[in-house]
């Protein structure tokens, strides 16, 4: 088998990849060189490729979210008198970073649903969602134009 053609795991390209076979040792193959880099190295085998572990939820990152926050039961209680309490023609403002809101306003965020704005600052609002109070950004300049 010495100068035949093996795949084996390149120490330095840090790859499986084409080598050949340089000695054997009991009939096993002992060093090899890496046919891409020239490198000769004891022969690796092929390295098993690693399964990825895929979380069942992810973040708007990538990263494993953490467990969901638990919801009060006051704040679901309180949504839920608020959701009941508003008129059917109530009007409903869709959830704008450089929108500016008040005080009472409805809002639908496109993760969190309805909303009903609580308290305001000059740049954030905190407001009542059925999963719990928010705190929320608005009032923020677009972003520039890339062109």
């Amino acid at each position: 088998m010495v100068g035949k053609n093996i795949d084996a795991f390149c120490s330095r390209c840090q790859l499986t990849l084409a080598h050949i076979v340089l000695y054997e040792v009991g009939g096993a193959v002992h060093k090899v060189k890496c046919k891409t880099c020239g490198t000769e190295h004891r022969y690796h085998g092929p390295k098993p490729e690693k399964k990825r572990e895929v979380p069942t939820e992810r973040r708007h990152g990538g990263a494993a979210a953490t467990a969901k926050r638990p919801v009060r039961p006051a704040d679901a209680r309180q949504w839920e008198q608020r959701n009941t309490a508003a008129a059917p023609d109530v009007v409903t403002w869709d959830y704008k970073l450089t929108e500016r809101y008040e005080k009472g306003d409805v809002i639908s965020h496109p993760q969190f649903g309805r909303g009903f704005v609580e308290k305001i600052t000059s740049d954030s609002m905190e407001v009542l969602f059925r999963e719990g109070r928010k705190q929320m950004a608005m009032n923020r300049r677009p972003a520039p134009d890339p062109a």
